[in-house]
């Protein structure tokens, strides 16, 4: 069974530290520009997500902030083990969405991490440095984002009575999601998650690499507490579930390759390309940007056991180049902006259902890195988990 448990949650004090104020993206996404305007925030989670500093020393600034903060009262503590229901909304090429889900403890023992499923290859940057933070704070800054099935909708009548109340907390992202929070410590409700989760496996969408690091860290330290990471658990069939594609900029021309396993069709401008890359039925379809864009099709038969474009790319465009020499981004007109300035070129992913990542993962394990990107990120700030 999926390991999930209430906790006592750390949160801010909203009469001092209102939920508009203190939210900010994952540490991965947040640029030099983003975080210097964050960081205006006196109370802002990226002093905690992405501290300032240098070497060991910025991680001792979140620690000490870490703890300053509670001595100050800025941050406190739930009484009684919590569920955290989060309702978000956002919008998407236009169209005003709505996602719902919980936070929770997710156990990350061997034991609890066998219903856990990867879908994504991490890197060891990345880790070495959620490890330290982790480390140092002793508390799950961020959470992980996972999604699991709910059949039988137990789940979403739980929070879907919820969100009709009156909530904890409420506000807006930095991105524009508006938030509103419910801590659920109802022993019936909590029950009925905790059974409807009894059976299921919670497939990672998001913080690949802070899982493993909690599960190293509890290797290392074995306290109850270090048994669970801070997890955002979403039902697969929630209505807001949405997953944008992840295109890829790199400094190397791949327009040789590209021409080589492809019939390219020229496309007079980015928009064009992207609808016709979503209406396109080749699963393995793509755009390019290299000199003009490009529509590429896929020649014969020769796909991949996934089904997914980006498992294709990496085998057949960028199989001699290393993770970290690609730049990421779900944003078309950012990419086009990087390959630019690069220079180099850009490819545009096909967009990919969501069910098709559990079926992706069941037939060939662990995809490329950035496979996915759920949208809108969840929020770090809502909720914190200490480790002690």
């Amino acid at each position: 069974m999926a390991d999930v448990r209430p906790f006592r949650g750390f949160r801010f004090d909203s009469s001092r530290a209102p939920l508009s104020r203190v939210l900010c993206p994952p540490y991965d996404v947040i640029d030099k520009d983003m975080a210097k305007g964050l960081r205006c925030g006196a109370f802002n989670a990226v002093h905690l997500e992405l501290p300032e500093g240098e070497g060991a020393a910025k991680y001792r600034n979140s620690a000490a902030l870490w703890k300053r903060w509670q001595k100050d009262g800025v941050l406190k503590r739930d009484e009684a083990p919590c569920f955290y229901v989060c309702e978000e909304r956002f919008v998407v090429a236009g169209k005003p969405r709505r996602r719902v889900g919980f936070l929770a403890a997710l156990g990350v023992t061997p034991k609890a991490a066998k219903d856990i499923v990867a879908h994504e290859r991490t890197l060891p940057k990345p880790k070495a440095d959620r490890l330290k933070l982790l480390g140092a704070v002793k508390a799950n800054v961020s959470p992980i984002f996972g999604i699991f099935p709910d059949p039988g909708a137990a789940v979403r009548g739980v929070l879907a009575r919820t969100i009709k109340t009156r909530p904890t907390a409420s506000g807006v992202s930095p991105g524009g999601t508006r938030c509103r929070l419910w801590a659920l410590s109802d022993e019936k409700q909590v029950a009925t998650i905790r059974r409807a989760l009894s059976s299921r496996k919670v497939l990672i969408a998001d913080g690949h690499h802070r899982c493993e690091v909690s599960r190293a860290y509890y290797a290392l330290d074995r306290r109850p507490e270090t048994e669970t990471v801070l997890a955002y658990l979403c039902p697969e069939e929630d209505s807001g579930l949405v997953m944008l594609p992840t295109h890829r900029i790199v400094k190397d021309a791949v327009g040789p390759a590209a021409r080589k396993a492809c019939a390219l069709k020229s496309v007079s401008s980015m928009d064009e390309l992207l609808k016709l890359l979503a209406r396109s039925s080749n699963p393995y379809a793509f755009g390019l940007l290299e000199g003009g864009f490009s529509l590429a099709l896929p020649k014969g038969p020769g796909g991949c056991k996934s089904g997914l474009g980006v498992e294709w790319l990496a085998k057949r465009l960028f199989g001699a180049l290393a993770p970290d020499q690609i730049k990421y981004t779900p944003d078309a007109r950012k990419a086009v902006k990087i390959a630019r300035e690069l220079p180099g070129s850009a490819v545009f992913v096909k967009p990919a259902p969501v069910s098709q990542v559990r079926r992706a993962v069941a037939a060939v394990g662990l995809l490329p890195p950035k496979s996915t990107y759920f949208f809108p990120k969840i929020q770090t700030g809502l909720v914190f988990k200490s480790l002690r």
